[in-house]
C-alpha cells in the first residue's frame, strides 16, 4: 500500500471561527433495527470513535432531519435536528443512495444536495459526482479512456414493457455467461450469474417488478477477485481484497466474500493518478476486478464504507483506522480550504 495518507500532519483540533465540528453523513433511514444495529457495529461506531479523536462529531442524518429557512434569500439558515449548522462549521457527505427500499428517498435526496450546495456549504462529493458514479454504465463511460480497461457493459432499463423485448439490440453481441447486476445498488445484491438469453430475460422480468435498471457484463470466471483501492487526497492510501467463496462468483463481504489488506499492485497504482484527475474529490474508492490474467475497471464508489475486515488482528484494525483518520484529515483540510476561498 502507498501512504497516501497516513504520514500526514494532523488537523488542530481546537475549535475556531470557521473551524470544522461537524461530519453529516447523509443516509436515508428505511432499515430495520436489525440492519441499523448491524451497521452501527461493522460502520459507524468505528466512524464516531475516529472523528471523536480529531475532535469532530460524525453523524447519520436523513433528508427529513434537515429543514431551511430561506424567508431571507441573501442569508439562508439551515437546521440539522432542529439545531442551527453553518457552512463553517458543518460539512455534509452526499451520496445518492438508491438501495431498493431507499427509493422513496432518491428524489428528497437529490433536491436536498442540491440546495445544500446553493446555501454555500462544502460538499466534499459534489452532487453532480454523485449522481454520475451512482449508475454503474455513467460511471464507466466517464471513466472510458481509464488506462484499466473497463469491464464491457450493457445497461437497460426494466419496466412493465420488459416483456415487448425492447432490449434484444442492446444485449445482442452480450457473451454467455454473464453477469446481471442493478445498476445503483451495493454491497453486492442482486448480482446474477445467467448462463443464456433465456435466463437474461427472466431476471430482467423479475427486476421490472420494481422498474429497476440492470447492467449485463460478460462473466470473467470463477476465480474473479475484486480490488477496492481507497483514494485519499489523489493518492492510493489501502487497498482491501475480497474473493468470492468457494463455489461462489461474487467478492463482496455482503455475499460472504473473504476479505484482506493488501499492497496495492504496481498496474493499479500506475492508475491511480489519472482516477483522481477524474473525481477530484477528498476520498472515494475504485473497484477493480481481476481474472487471473488482467484488471477491469468495475465501478466507482464515491463513498465506500470503511469497515474492518478482520477484527481480530491488530495490524487489520490499526490499518483500517488510520484509513478512518486519514479519510476525515481530508475533509478537515478540504473544508479549511473551502473557507479560506469563502473569506
Amino acid at each position: 500500500m502507498s501512504g497516501g495518507g497516513a504520514g500526514a500532519a494532523t488537523v488542530g483540533t481546537a475549535a475556531g471561527p470557521g473551524t470544522l465540528r461537524r461530519v453529516c453523513l447523509m443516509y436515508p433511514d428505511r432499515g430495520t433495527g436489525r440492519q441499523r444495529s448491524s451497521e452501527r457495529e461493522l460502520v459507524w461506531r468505528d466512524y464516531e470513535e475516529v472523528g471523536a479523536e480529531l475532535g469532530l462529531e460524525v453523524l447519520l442524518a436523513t433528508p427529513e432531519n434537515v429543514s431551511v429557512d430561506g424567508l431571507s434569500p441573501q442569508s439562508p439558515l439551515v437546521y440539522l435536528d432542529g439545531k442551527s449548522v453553518t457552512p463553517a462549521d458543518t460539512l455534509f457527505v452526499t451520496e445518492l443512495h438508491a438501495l431498493p427500499y431507499m427509493l422513496p428517498d432518491v428524489v428528497n435526496q437529490v433536491a436536498l444536495y442540491t440546495l445544500l450546495e446553493q446555501v454555500g456549504f462544502h460538499l466534499p462529493l459534489p452532487p453532480r459526482l454523485s449522481y454520475l458514479a451512482n449508475d454503474t454504465m455513467a460511471a464507466l463511460l466517464h471513466l472510458a479512456d481509464s488506462p484499466v480497461p473497463p469491464v464491457p457493459t450493457v445497461r437497460i432499463t426494466t419496466g412493465r414493457e420488459v416483456g415487448h423485448r425492447l432490449h434484444e439490440r442492446a444485449w445482442a453481441d452480450l457473451p454467455f455467461p454473464a453477469i446481471v447486476k442493478p445498476a445503483s445498488w451495493g454491497a453486492g445484491w442482486g448480482i446474477t450469474r445467467v448462463g443464456n438469453l433465456e435466463d437474461l430475460r427472466a431476471v430482467a422480468g423479475l427486476a421490472a417488478g420494481s422498474e429497476t435498471a440492470l447492467v449485463c457484463q460478460p462473466y470473467l470466471g470463477d476465480d474473479t477477485s475484486d480490488y477496492r483501492v481507497y483514494v485519499v487526497e489523489g493518492r492510493a492510501h489501502t487497498v482491501l481484497r475480497r474473493s468470492p467463496r468457494c463455489s461462489g462468483y461474487v467478492a463482496n463481504g455482503g455475499r460472504g466474500g473473504r476479505k484482506e489488506y493488501v499492497p496495492i499492485p504496481e498496474e493499479l497504482a500506475a492508475a491511480v493518478p489519472y482516477f483522481a484527475a477524474k473525481f477530484p474529490v477528498p476520498y472515494f474508492c475504485v473497484d477493480f476486478l481481476f481474472d487471473g490474467s488482467q484488471f477491469w475497471l468495475s465501478q466507482l464508489e464515491p463513498d465506500g464504507a470503511i469497515a474492518c475486515p478482520d477484527r481480530d488482528s491488530p495490524e487489520a484494525v490499526r490499518t483500517h483506522r488510520t484509513l478512518l483518520a486519514d479519510r476525515f484529515r481530508a475533509y478537515q483540510r478540504a473544508h479549511a480550504r473551502r473557507q479560506q476561498e469563502r473569506a
